[in-house]
Formats: structure tokens, C-alpha cells, sequence
């Protein structure tokens, strides 16, 4: 069903009383006819992460994003919804901005086919959340990946736009034993700013050659402190240095006769060429950008609690319900509406 379908849809359906667990139905009726509701779930506490006297703080600052949510979805239609605050977790600096999230379910009605009565999921693929200070589902960490200092990260690829600011896919775009999942995020930041910024090609390049020398060094020196004898070490460290001349050599020769203008240009890679190096993937043909952190952009003089940045990602299932929400969201979510919490 399109998205336009989906929303005359809900526009026309006549409500119909709040069913029950159990109540009878034939497959055929318009779910989206059942009126849902929002409602509060239990906060996962801080455990540490927040110190407990800016923690009414905090969860101020959830509560304002939650409302740009629900004004997004303010209808809920074949779907109970319900929303919690998450005050854990990891700063994405030493003593940087306070780390949390706004979490919102939402568990769809459906009718079983078997029994033919109306069931609400217990469990639910379908969800919207709001990353503060992180980039939980958004961006990979590289750990053995860094440009000037600065840890790496591999964004999912790029999917489209949403009011202007660039949408990805996110991580839940799978089939499973609960049906087939979607996701999408975005990154809201301050206007013309971003956390992250792009890797260049030769950036790139160094940063691969370095950690592939790196790696390297570390099993040699495990090789000389073991229990080999001498012969034996010799050629394990000659084997590794071989596998490593192996694995670098097109990124070596790519390096050497790289242009200065090439050298500038973002680097957009597939995943096994953070392996394996062979060549770059233009961003229209697949490839994911490779990004780093700047930190210039987290700024000290700003309250801790406050959020600087914040990924917001949504996921959805096959089904009416499911994608009357993904619908509903993308038509009437305000990302401008959380930029202008950013700092306070």
C-alpha cells in the first residue's frame, strides 16, 4: 500500500470501539479504525552514567523531544503506543556531553489468522527513537581506524532526504521470524554544522596503511615473545609481513599516484574494502560514507545535560498499522522543531 493510500486511509476509516485481547474478527476489518493511545512505560535509570542531580534535568530535555514525536504521530491508529525515557548511555568523548534517549513503541493489533481474534503484539518491530550526544544506530565505530587523532566511523548508506537534511537506511532492514523490518535515520545538528565530518580518499588510504602496519607489528611482537624457536619465528613473522604486502598493495599503489585533486575527495567505500582495499564506490553506486569526529563541534561552554546533537531513527514492519506510522512520521516530522532544542 502506498503512502498516500495509507493516509486517505486513515482519514476515512470510522472509528470503532477499543477492541480487547481475544475479541472476534475475520481478517478483513480496517485496523486502522482502532483508535490507539499514547501512554508511559517505566525510565531505564542512569546506573552512573548521569549524576542523579541533573537527572530532572535530563529528562526535561527527553520530554521536549518526546513531544515533536507525538506531534508527529499524535493519532495512534491500529497500534497502542507508549514512549519511556533512557537515561544511560556512553558519552561519545571523555567528559563530553551526557548521553541518552527518548524510545517510543508501538505495538500494532492484527487479527490471527488461525483462531480469527484480534491480538496485540506483545512483541513489536516497530519504534521511534531520539539518540542524544550519540550516534547509537547511526554511524559504525572503527575502532582500529583513526584520521588525525580522531576515531572513524562508517555511516549505512544514503537512502534519500527528509525536509532537507539527508536520510539513511538504518541498521533493522532484515527478515525475521516476527516479518521483514525497515529503518531509516537522520543526524539533526546545529544549522550548517555536523559532528561528523568526511574522510577524504588520501585520509583514508594513510589510515588503513597505518592500521594494517599496526596490526601487523602486534602479532610480530606476540610471535617473538612465544614459544617458538627461532627458525619457526622467523618464518611466522615473515608470513605475516608477506600477508600484509599482500593486503596493502593496492592501497600503497593507489596512494603513490594519487592526484591532488582525487586526494581531496570524500572517501565512499563498500565494507569489504575496509578489509581488503581494491578500489572507492561512488556514493550512487552503493558506497557508505566514511566519516570522523570533529571534535570542534562538541562545545565545552554549553551545559552537560543539554543536547548538542541527536540521531533520530525510526523502524517499521510490513502491515498496515506499521506503515500507517512510517507514513505518518515522514509526512509530519519536524527535525527544525528539534534543532532549535539543541543548546538548551
Amino acid at each position: 500500500m502506498t503512502m498516500i493510500a495509507l493516509l486517505m486511509v486513515g482519514l476515512l476509516a470510522a472509528d470503532r470501539p477499543q477492541p480487547t485481547d481475544g475479541s472476534p474478527c475475520t481478517g478483513r476489518e480496517d485496523l486502522l479504525a482502532i483508535k490507539g493511545k499514547w501512554s508511559a512505560r517505566t525510565d531505564i535509570p542512569p546506573g552512573g552514567s548521569i549524576p542523579v542531580n541533573v537527572v530532572p534535568s535530563v529528562s526535561e530535555r527527553i520530554d521536549r523531544i518526546g513531544q515533536v514525536f507525538r506531534a508527529a504521530y499524535p493519532d495512534p491508529r491500529g497500534v497502542e503506543a507508549a514512549s519511556y525515557r533512557d537515561l544511560t548511555g556512553s558519552p561519545l568523548v571523555q567528559d563530553g556531553p551526557y548521553a541518552y534517549s527518548y524510545r517510543a513503541l508501538l505495538s500494532p493489533w492484527s487479527c490471527n489468522a488461525r483462531t480469527h481474534k484480534l491480538q496485540l503484539s506483545g512483541e513489536t518491530a516497530t519504534w521511534a527513537y531520539a539518540f542524544v550526544n550519540q550516534l547509537t544506530w547511526f554511524a559504525e565505530p572503527l575502532k582500529n581506524l583513526q584520521v588525525a587523532g580522531q576515531p572513524t566511523f562508517f555511516l549505512t548508506r544514503r537512502a534519500g532526504s527528509l525536509r532537507g537534511m539527508p536520510e539513511y537506511e538504518g541498521i533493522h532492514n532484515q527478515s525475521s521470524n516476527t516479518g521483514q523490518t525497515f529503518s531509516r535515520a537522520i543526524l539533526v545538528s546545529r544549522p550548517n554544522r555536523s559532528p561528523l565530518r568526511p574522510v577524504t580518499r588520501k585520509e583514508f588510504l594513510q589510515a588503513y596503511l597505518a592500521a594494517g602496519e599496526a596490526q601487523v607489528a602486534a602479532m610480530v611482537a606476540g610471535i617473538q615473545t612465544s614459544s617458538l624457536d627461532p627458525a619457526k619465528k622467523k618464518a611466522a613473522i615473515q608470513q605475516r609481513k608477506d600477508q600484509l604486502g599482500k593486503l596493502q598493495a593496492t592501497a600503497s599503489a593507489r596512494l603513490s599516484r594519487m592526484s591532488a585533486s582525487e586526494a581531496d575527495q570524500p572517501a565512499f567505500l563498500t565494507g569489504a574494502n575496509l578489509v581488503q582495499f581494491s578500489d572507492f564506490t561512488p556514493e550512487a553506486q552503493g558506497g557508505r560514507a566514511l566519516v570522523r569526529l570533529d571534535r570542534g563541534y562538541l562545545e565545552s561552554g554549553v551545559a552537560k545535560y543539554a543536547p548538542q546533537f541527536v540521531v533520530v531513527y525510526w523502524r517499521w514492519q510490513k502491515g498496515v498499522p506499521s506503515e500507517n506510522f512510517r507514513a505518518e512520521l515522514e509526512r509530519r516530522l519536524d527535525p527544525a522543531a528539534i534543532q532549535k532544542l539543541l543548546d538548551h
